[in-house]
């Protein structure tokens, strides 16, 4: 399995809080079956790609000195905001040496009005946005749909493990599981922050993939659109479906 989001990176944002916490969530990882790692720190705490890369460089020094066999892969999350109209294509941070997606979180409660405009300003850079956990946005929690409008206007879409596992509340899950169903998600990943809580759990999420969507569509959440989403070449094998919600019929006793 390849993780495609993680804050692993140690004392850089709320994620690994020091370098024996990074080795703690690499082990167990590893012990899971996950082959690769994309750290992805919160670039407004670490805005510097070069810099990014390098950390990452290092820590995969730290994983071969204790003998933890998985790939790390630099990456980024990228706070939707204006800024990112003004970033040179070199300065965005990207999955792997390809350099053709990167992860864009928006914020929890309210989708900006600008957030069409600077999508499309990274895709002229010729970068694919994958949407982080849109599951857990409000407005996507009162309309599934959004994710549509996403992906059809080019996007990619990261769901988080815990979510589909519950973690976040009913609400939520009911939301993973919608957009699962409707081919609306590509890649789920755990967001992991730690060692404990919210820990790189995704052999537990893809269980319950699995139980939902069958072991090949869930194979393909964790392991092979992440694959070619590193080697730059994903393409969508299905169209994503409308949500229709399923309409109540109230009948009077008097009827």
């Amino acid at each position: 399995m390849i993780d495609l989001h993680t804050h692993i990176l140690p004392g850089v944002d709320d994620g690994a809080a020091d370098l024996d916490m990074a080795l703690a969530m690499g082990r167990s990882a590893w012990e899971a079956g996950i082959t690769a790692i994309a750290v992805t720190p919160h670039f407004y705490e670490i805005p510097s790609w070069s810099r990014v890369k390098q950390k990452v460089k290092e820590l995969q020094t730290e994983f071969a000195r204790a003998q933890i066999g998985v790939e790390l892969v630099p990456g980024a999350e990228l706070l939707m905001d204006l800024d990112l109209l003004e970033m040179k294509k070199e300065e965005i941070p990207t999955y792997g040496d390809a350099g053709r997606y990167c992860l864009v979180e928006l914020p929890a409660l309210q989708i900006p009005l600008y957030a069409e405009q600077v999508l499309f300003a990274v895709q002229t850079k010729n970068i694919t946005p994958i949407i982080a956990h849109p599951e857990r946005y409000a407005a996507v929690v009162s309309d599934p749909n959004l994710v549509l409008t996403w992906i059809e206007q080019g996007c990619l879409v990261q769901m988080n493990s815990g979510s589909i596992l519950g973690r976040f509340g009913p609400a939520i899950q009911h939301t993973a599981k919608i957009l699962l169903r409707q081919g609306m998600v590509q890649v789920v990943a755990s967001d992991g922050h730690g060692s404990d809580r919210r820990r790189l759990n995704l052999g537990e999420a893809f269980d319950a993939l699995a139980a939902l969507l069958g072991p090949i569509k869930a194979r393909d959440l964790v392991e092979t659109n992440p694959r070619r989403i590193l080697d730059g070449d994903f393409e969508l094998k299905e169209e994503p479906l409308e949500y229709r919600r399923k309409r109540r019929f109230f009948f009077s006793r008097f009827a």
